[in-house]
């Protein structure tokens, strides 16, 4: 009898110790996927749109959030700074989309330049030859940038953006600066 209460004693010291050791830990559950785990942090935070992005829209389309993500999956400071050659990209969540067959013909682009000299944005359209996408992967647009070592000589860069659907009068614009830290 002294030997099973001893057993049944030591099973619930077990037990008991395994609940606080769960407690105790921080629990996180990731999808595998960064921009769907960063989305979601973000989607659950106050500050929605990110890293000084500031955003234009028109003809229903609505971002839900935006920011900027490296390359590795983290998530930029607010600080915008980046090392040279290092790669990251402007996530955006927009809704509202108007889709025709059940596909939304997105068109896409982005220029970066020197962040004291305006320029009007131009460029070719990153989804040329797309067949269209369908509308729920429309509600989430990366654009890929970064600035290699030898080409980072301005003080702050400047990226303006634009996406826009093709089959409607529906656009996202604007624009975000950064800063290439050659001392990281």
């Amino acid at each position: 009898m002294k030997k099973r209460f001893k057993i049944t004693t030591f099973l619930k010291a077990v037990m008991l110790l395994g609940i606080f050791g769960m407690y105790a830990c921080n629990f996180s559950v990731s999808s595998g996927n960064a921009t769907a785990d960063n989305l979601k942090e973000v989607s659950q935070s106050k500050e929605k749109i990110r890293n000084g992005i500031t955003v234009e829209d028109f003809g229903g389309l609505k971002v839900e959030s935006a920011f900027l993500m490296l390359e590795s999956g983290e998530l930029v400071s607010d600080e915008n700074t980046l090392k040279p050659d290092e790669k990251f990209k402007l996530v955006l969540k927009i809704s509202g989309w108007k889709a025709e067959n059940g596909k939304v013909q997105v068109g896409a682009m982005e220029q970066v330049h020197d962040a004291s000299r305006p320029i009007p944005l131009e460029g070719e359209d990153l989804f040329a030859g797309s067949t269209g996408l369908s509308e729920e992967d429309a509600q989430i647009i990366s654009l890929k940038m970064g600035i290699p070592e030898a080409s980072a000589v301005y003080e702050v860069y400047q990226t303006d953006f634009k996406v826009w659907n093709k089959s409607a009068e529906q656009y996202v614009s604007g624009n975000y600066r950064f800063k290439i830290d050659k001392n990281k």
